[in-house]
């Protein structure tokens, strides 16, 4: 998918064998989306809610989703926090680091975010629903392989799903310079990191299962509720198999 032909930043629905087709999508900046694009959101795709896993923080600097909103889309904010940025603070970072990274959202995030988000999750499945962050590769990235393979999605296509960002993403790289700039970065550096490789994705997800013995039994260590991960593998799959 390009940004000609899709509204946002970095939109698409999720798509892998097992999971209940158009009822998981992803985005970037859900700021980006215009009233028109909204309205598609709300009568093609048929979102009714949007999660946002952005931070209070990033909230106030970069804007609430008014278009979603008008359109009358709930948007429910389910921040993941607590962890630190390190291991991606340099300007270009490499896909070990970015597994570290994704490690340390697991291990250091506030483990009551894990258990509200899962909840605010399992509220929304009912109906196609949006999970976003601010590039919506990282933390989104990390939700929506949760949630695949929660719903017994193969690995390599939840890794496959994680590199199809890089299109949009490295094609509208503009749209995120204030990030760059920031930081005293380079355009260069920051399409460094907007090129989402499937094997980061899928070397992180193999080190979890052999700490962890998966994502779903992270979720459980955190305390989220067994009766959400039912509803939403059920919501997911149209009654899968239990992990």
């Amino acid at each position: 998918m390009t940004a000609t032909t899709t509204p946002g930043v970095n939109f698409r629905p999720v798509r892998a064998t097992g999971l209940r087709p158009g009822r998981l999508l992803r985005s970037a900046d859900v700021t980006a989306f215009t009233e028109r694009d909204a309205a598609e959101l709300r009568d093609r795709y048929g979102i009714r809610t949007v999660i946002d896993l952005r931070t209070p923080r990033e909230s106030d600097r970069y804007g609430v989703p008014q278009a979603l909103i008008d359109a009358g889309i709930r948007w429910v904010q389910a921040p993941v926090t607590g962890y630190a940025s390190t291991p991606i603070d340099k300007p270009r970072p490499t896909s070990q680091d970015v597994v570290r990274y994704y490690h340390g959202m697991l291990a250091e995030a506030d483990p009551a975010c894990w258990r509200e988000l899962f909840h605010q999750l399992a509220e929304a499945a009912a109906e196609p629903f949006l999970v976003c962050c601010h590039c919506g590769k990282d933390r989104t990235g990390v939700v929506v392989a949760a949630l695949l393979e929660l719903a017994g999605c193969p690995a390599g296509e939840i890794a496959l799903d994680y590199g199809a960002s890089a299109v949009d993403l490295v094609a509208q790289v503009d749209r995120f310079a204030d990030k760059w700039t920031r930081r005293g970065h380079t355009r260069e550096d920051y399409l460094t990191r907007m090129r989402t490789a499937p094997e980061t994705l899928a070397d992180w997800l193999g080190e979890v299962r052999e700490q962890r013995g998966g994502l779903v039994p992270f979720l459980r260590e955190r305390g989220v509720a067994e009766a959400d991960l039912a509803r939403l593998r059920r919501e997911l799959t149209d009654g899968g198999e239990q992990r």
